[in-house]
């Protein structure tokens, strides 16, 4: 695809586009820089034409979500410090029962969870740049201050960490809705994952600096350190970033009829469309949706417990301090982003091929991201007794997780693509309980004894096997509901559209009418 020469043709008005080519008049109005009196002439030089505002949007976003991830599970790692009888730099620890401490891990996703419908609605009202990029900052400004909750009291930490979950759960809607904008149909798939890596390398990294930072400077530091680079990642996102092309400053006039003439399209395709309220009878009743939220709750049940208990596992039952804890809590997420990354290429071949259809696609991938981690996580229950075996079944446990990339989340573009986003808020927010139930669940089954964790008893074979015994009734209790998931999926899933979902937007067919027009 030659972007430049599609877009000169364009502007010069030798090809009209499927849906009528945008205005002279306002093809050279596009050519205009936007002005700003705050900002220096020097900022609206292109001085990196090679280097499109569409990736850099996308890479910024990468950089934002791995951010707000790792703001989220560096608790995890900090948490062993905090509740340790000796903290390293004798920082204050504190006295916290499991079940205390399962309320402070969970608490983030009672937030979480409320702002994941309206997160879509505040970035399409007041633009994703300041939604996405507020949550972000306020996230890392409560982060900073973190420390200070937990020295107030057990309940102002839960309360702060609330908040955070609260302002970080616009982010995805958020990028959704940036993307609606700035992504052409046939790169908003590529956008999308270079945008969507985030979490997993946010986790990748959240982890093993976590434990590094408890160990060389103390716990506080942990939140010190992710705040500022969140605050310093604001300030890029401020410079870098704008809502819509239009508005950038050093975007070039080529790029920005390119992203409009394309997107135009579409939106001249739903406006054609008659707006319609979902269906939310048949939405709500539909055995394809439920089956989409079932797989939701049963995947995030596994991938949660692990992702806020799995540093706490690490001590309790191997005692490894906590750097090692660290670094090997960040081997599973390492092998989700490979699996994810490389299952979703060999997916878009066999579709693209025609070899399986979309339901057996859809089915094979759940069944295989829900069933692997079940098998593994009981395979590390009973044989994950030293530290190799039960790194390695984690990592396999986690890393089976990235086979469901191409299975449910996307299976709401193939039920009722004009709804889509509605199935999705849906889904997420069923799929958000598992984030509190999750680890409460786990902390009121593995209790620790009234003698400190990590202290005198890890050389104790009784006190490890009371562990050990606890957390395989806790990944029993997770592969059990993984296996449900898999069967009420095959059961009830479904990759067609159904009938329900009359008037929607045929995204193949728009595809396929931008190729056309390339190829004019």
């Amino acid at each position: 695809m030659d972007e430049d020469s599609e877009t000169q043709k364009l502007l010069n008005g030798s090809v009209e586009s499927p849906l009528n080519a945008l205005p002279r008049a306002k093809a050279t109005k596009l050519q205009q820089k936007p002005n700003s009196r705050w900002m220096p002439s020097c900022w609206f030089i292109d001085c990196l034409p090679c280097i499109r505002a569409r990736y850099v949007l996308a890479f910024m976003l990468f950089l934002g979500l791995c951010n707000v991830y790792a703001l989220r599970v560096n608790l995890s790692v900090a948490i062993v410090q905090m509740t340790a009888e000796h903290p390293h730099h004798h920082q204050r620890s504190f006295d916290w029962s499991s079940s205390e401490q399962g309320w402070v891990l969970s608490s983030f996703f009672f937030g979480y969870l409320i702002t994941q419908i309206p997160g879509g609605w505040l970035a399409t009202r007041f633009g994703g740049k300041y939604v996405f990029g507020i949550g972000v900052l306020v996230t890392s400004l409560l982060t900073l201050i973190t420390p200070q909750m937990a020295y107030l009291n057990l309940w102002a930490l839960v309360a702060c960490r609330v908040v955070i979950g609260f302002f970080e759960g616009v982010t995805f809607p958020s990028m959704i809705a940036m993307f609606g904008v700035w992504s052409p149909p046939l790169e908003r798939s590529m956008l999308t994952s270079i945008a969507l890596s985030g979490p997993y390398i946010g986790n990748v990294i959240a982890f093993p600096l976590s434990g590094v930072l408890c160990e060389t400077m103390g716990w506080p530091w942990v939140f010190y350190c992710f705040g500022f680079a969140g605050i310093a990642w604001f300030i890029a996102w401020l410079f870098l970033v704008s809502n819509t092309p239009a508005e950038h400053p050093r975007i070039s006039p080529k790029e920005i009829e390119y992203i409009e003439s394309t997107i135009q399209a579409e939106i001249l395709t739903r406006k054609a469309t008659p707006k319609r309220p979902p269906p939310w009878k048949y939405i709500l009743t539909s055995p394809a949706v439920i089956a989409i939220a079932i797989a939701n709750f049963c995947s995030n049940w596994g991938f949660y417990t692990l992702l806020t208990c799995l540093p706490t596992f690490l001590k309790q039952t191997l005692c490894l301090d906590i750097k090692k804890n660290g670094f090997y809590s960040a081997i599973p997420y390492l092998c989700e982003f490979i699996v994810a990354l490389g299952w979703g290429q060999v997916t878009d071949i066999l579709r693209q091929r025609r070899l399986v259809s979309t339901t057996v696609i859809r089915k094979v991938n759940n069944t295989l991201g829900l069933c692997l981690p079940a098998l593994f996580l009981l395979l590390c229950s009973y044989y994950g007794t030293n530290t190799l075996w039960a790194v390695v079944f984690l990592s396999l446990s986690v890393g089976s997780i990235g086979f469901t990339v191409s299975g449910f989340p996307v299976n709401n573009l193939d039920v009722a693509p004009k709804y889509a986003g509605v199935i999705l808020g849906f889904a997420n927010m069923i799929g958000t309980i598992p984030g509190f139930l999750g680890p409460i669940v786990a902390k009121q089954i593995a209790k620790e004894p009234a003698v400190g964790a990590c202290g005198s008893e890890c050389n104790d074979p009784l006190t490890v096997d009371t562990y050990q015994q606890e957390w395989r009734l806790v990944f029993i209790i997770a592969a059990e509901v993984y296996v449900f998931g898999a069967m009420a999926y095959n059961l009830l899933g479904s990759g067609k559209k159904q009938p329900w979902a009359e008037g929607y937007i045929d995204t193949d067919q728009l595809d396929d009418n931008t190729k056309s027009f390339e190829e004019t």
